[in-house]
């Protein structure tokens, strides 16, 4: 009898007891935390900077959990068969804004800017240029880096060769990458430069110092763009460069683009974002610097191409004013500022690269001051059909390169072609 007392009494009690202890239900008025979840494309020391950030957003947010999703690999195909199911997750690192805004896979984020007063010119102009699209606001900059000239000063101490500073010639890197070429073959070779036959995105840079372009400006036309004159001194000087490359000595370049050569002393010269930097900087038996890329003529100035990504949401987002509620912390000055500090990236903010100090860092100093020099976003972003006409441009490279197929024959063919993929609906 008394045991069955007992037990009514306790059952009595847990109410009570579940009121003592559930302050939390009182404190979220009731309701669950809403868990985001965020796909990038970073692993390790890239998730890593994240997490002060989350832990930051989320003291100021209590109603709201961010679970980041780490895709190192295969991440375009993960985005799109997400979207294809119709089972997204919330929000993205995005990269190729007219192909996925097209497909109406991300966000417009127009609506959430205006609504709550987003400021947008706090962005540098190019950086800002990566989120827009036909009128829309596809995401919010996240960070950047222009492509620079890296020089082993090691190799050109060897060889005898000044080393290079801004505002040297297209002629004068010739010079300087053959001063280097020992013309020997084997472990004791030692090359100027990584040249690559149809990498684009480097090429785009010394095509616009050069006064050319790839496509019209609205994506449309190929013709007369990148089979011009501009185009065609271009692919001459880089034919030279590339006869004479680790190109033709080993084929482990084109998977890293010369990074491995160039620590290793193979390689002179290397044209790369400032992803490198801090690796290099921990080996202590390289010494090496970074200079502008060159210029076509002496007195003439750079138009370089940038890398950048946004923070995005995904148009099929379950919980878009939660997510959105993150970009504007990430994608904001609070998390622009922390990538910056750890030297992921230059900062998209206007000032913020003063104000942190960057410029007294040799290093980032040179990528900030080759950032400034930009104007354009990559060819890429005008036209969700870039990828397929730049098959062709990369086919007519491969012949030029490979095959001495000649310039101006095979650049008309590959801009006819462009132009039907362009204008295709």
């Amino acid at each position: 009898m008394k045991k069955g007392i007992t037990i009514i009494c306790l059952m009595m009690l847990i109410p009570v007891l579940g009121v003592m202890a559930g302050g939390s239900s009182e404190d979220t008025g009731g309701e669950e935390p809403v868990t985001v979840t965020y796909l990038t494309w970073d692993s390790g020391p890239g998730v890593e900077i994240t997490k002060p950030i989350i832990a930051a957003f989320e003291a100021e947010n209590p109603g709201i959990i961010v679970e980041f999703q780490s895709v190192p690999q295969g991440y375009d195909d993960k985005v799109l068969t997400a979207h294809a199911a119709g089972d997204t997750p919330d929000g993205l690192l995005m990269w190729n804004t007219s192909q996925w805004a097209e497909a109406g896979i991300v966000q417009d984020l127009s609506p959430f800017i205006a609504r709550d007063n987003f400021d947008m010119d706090q962005y540098l102009p190019v950086p800002k240029m990566w989120a827009e699209y036909k009128g829309g606001i596809y995401g919010l900059p996240k960070d950047f880096t222009p492509r620079a000239m890296f020089y082993n000063k090691n190799v050109f101490d060897e060889a005898g060769v000044p080393y290079p500073e801004a505002g040297w010639t297209f002629d004068e890197f010739v010079t300087t990458a053959k001063a280097i070429n020992n013309n020997k073959t084997g472990a004791d070779a030692r090359y100027g430069y990584v040249a690559i036959p149809g990498h684009t995105y480097a090429l785009q840079a010394f095509i616009w110092s050069n006064g050319g372009d790839l496509s019209s400006p609205d994506g449309t036309t190929a013709s007369g763009y990148v089979n011009s004159h501009a185009v065609v001194e271009v692919i001459q000087w880089y034919k030279e460069l590339f006869d004479m490359s680790i190109s033709t000595g080993t084929m482990d370049a084109y998977q890293n683009l010369g990074q491995n050569e160039f620590q290793s002393g193979i390689v002179g010269l290397m044209d790369n974002g400032l992803w490198p930097v801090s690796v290099y900087k921990d080996d202590t038996s390289l010494n090496f610097g970074i200079v502008a890329p060159p210029v076509p003529q002496a007195g003439g100035s750079i138009s370089p191409v940038i890398h950048s990504a946004t923070w995005s949401m995904f148009a099929k987002a379950k919980h878009k004013d939660e997510v959105w509620e993150f970009i504007k912390y990430i994608g904001g000055p609070a998390g622009g500022r922390v990538f910056a500090e750890k030297r992921w990236g230059l900062p998209v903010f206007k000032g913020m690269a003063d104000e942190l100090g960057l410029m007294d860092d040799e290093y980032m100093k040179v990528f900030a001051e080759i950032g400034d020099e930009a104007t354009k976003a990559p060819v890429f972003l005008r036209s969700p059909k870039w990828f397929e006409a730049d098959t062709e441009f990369k086919l007519a490279l491969e012949r030029i390169f490979l095959e001495d197929a000649d310039i101006q024959g095979a650049l008309d063919e590959a801009a006819v072609k462009m132009d039907a993929i362009l204008q295709s609906k």
